[in-house]
């Protein structure tokens, strides 16, 4: 007995230090190379908003809040654009290392030299600071995806979807950024991974309750980290219904609605605890994010036309077209609009160089990405057609059509950024048909 117990606790030793010495490495190369990440000019804006947290602790919540009569305001507009969770973590990360946020928004109107005399150029010390929540959610981003690849495809999908988002040279880049690419990506794949938890180790009150509310505070947090989160809500809704679900579709559908409903409240009351912007006004305020959105949306619009009328999708083909370029052909997008192209240039090429940051972006990458890609896109709609797809499978697939049409439907430019969140939704097919490829073959 006394053996058995020695050799038990001997393999699960021996586990940790497998999973832990890969996952501590890569913690490591994150860190070690974050100062290589190119600058992009909307990482001061979000640097500069950081200073609400400084309000926020100094003045109270109510310091943020969104008034009717604050149009003029330039902060209560940044508000209205973005979440506030980026600049939480940044302002926590930089008063830690005890800085201050940049003194000016950044000016796109303006030349570099002009932002750099009105103190908008964070230094690199600064950068680094604001970087480092970034670097630490996409870490657990990808700890996560190995727990979803793992529900979905064993081991072997653990290591296959660890892999496809850690390593993605789209994502290394964007979501090393001080900006709310990595948060965005953390809370979707949060989301999932709650969902695929196994029943068979839940309790009644998982089952019931704890899980619908932990649903709901993914999604909050990803709807917090950026609007772009809501992709997420049809995802939790549907799982609500295939998860744990009875026999009895009766009670299925009743369940089920029970279930979102609980959901919702849950995302309602952790997304306002966090965005004290709605407070004073609700309604009003919502009404001001969305036409501020709109407006901002139509401006990017315009000025990609100028800079590069091939940019802008006018065409219900070419919005289909354009997920496919952004997830598997198009190099990474160091900015969106070249007005500073060439005082980033250097930093560009230096990054370039490293050959982990280009794994994805050369051309064989580029075709295994591919391949990989489909082959989980057919291998889930094979089990699909075939009625042998169980939950957490259902659960993935919903995960990459919601993503894919919300953004055909709602992103008319190629702005990469945008299409960052097909990425781990891909990754978890391909795990899926990895890992199933893997066990007929270990079973032949």
């Amino acid at each position: 007995m006394n053996r058995s117990f020695r050799e038990t606790r001997s393999g699960r030793a021996a586990l940790i230090l497998a999973c832990a010495a890969p996952a501590l490495l890569y913690l490591g190369f994150l860190l070690a190379t974050l100062p290589a990440v190119p600058f992009h000019p909307d990482e001061a804006t979000y640097i500069f908003m950081s200073r609400d947290l400084d309000r926020i602790l100094e003045q109270g919540p109510l310091a943020v809040c969104w008034h009717a009569d604050g149009g003029s305001d330039p902060l209560q507009v940044e508000r209205e654009r973005d979440c506030p969770l980026t600049r939480y973590a940044i302002g926590w990360a930089r008063r830690l290392a005890g800085s201050s946020a940049t003194e000016a928004n950044w000016n796109w109107r303006l030349d570099w030299e002009q932002n750099l005399a009105l103190g908008a150029v964070p230094s690199q010390e600064l950068l680094f600071h604001a970087r480092i929540p970034e670097a630490l959610l996409l870490f657990l981003s990808v700890l996560l995806m190995a727990r979803i690849g793992f529900r979905l495809g064993g081991w072997t999908g653990a290591v296959a979807a660890a892999a496809l988002i850690g390593l993605n040279s789209q994502v290394l880049l964007h979501a090393r950024r001080a900006m709310s690419e990595s948060g965005l990506l953390f809370g979707m794949i949060l989301v999932v991974a709650v969902l695929l938890e196994p029943r068979r180790r839940a309790g009644s009150f998982l089952r019931g309750l704890g899980r619908p509310l932990l649903a709901g505070a993914a999604l909050a947090i990803a709807v917090s980290a950026k609007h772009s989160g809501l992709l997420m809500a049809p995802v939790a809704a549907a799982a609500m219904f295939c998860v744990d679900a009875p026999s009895n579709r009766g009670k299925t559908l009743w369940r089920g609605i029970a279930r979102n409903a609980v959901m919702i409240l849950a995302f309602c009351v952790l997304f306002l605890a966090a965005n004290p912007v709605y407070w004073c006004d609700p309604l009003g305020t919502l009404s001001a994010v969305v036409a501020e959105r709109q407006r901002l949306m139509a401006e990017q619009v315009d000025a990609l036309r100028a800079a590069s009328w091939m940019a802008v999708l006018d065409s219900p083909v070419h919005r289909l077209l354009a997920p496919y370029y952004e997830w598997f052909v198009a190099p990474p997008a160091f900015w969106d609009i070249p007005k500073y192209a060439v005082h980033t240039a250097a930093a560009e090429n230096a990054y370039m160089a490293q050959p982990l940051h280009t794994l994805t972006a050369s051309w064989a990458g580029g075709l295994l990405t591919t391949v990989l890609a489909f082959a989980g896109l057919i291998w889930a709609a094979v089990r699909a057609l075939r009625r042998k797809a169980d939950p957490p499978e259902w659960i993935a697939m919903v995960w990459l059509l919601s993503v894919f049409f919300g953004i055909v439907a709602g992103v008319p430019i190629l702005w990469q950024r945008y299409y960052l969140p097909l990425i781990p939704a891909g990754a978890a097919l391909s795990a899926a048909a990895i890992g199933a490829l893997v066990d007929k073959i270990r079973k032949r």
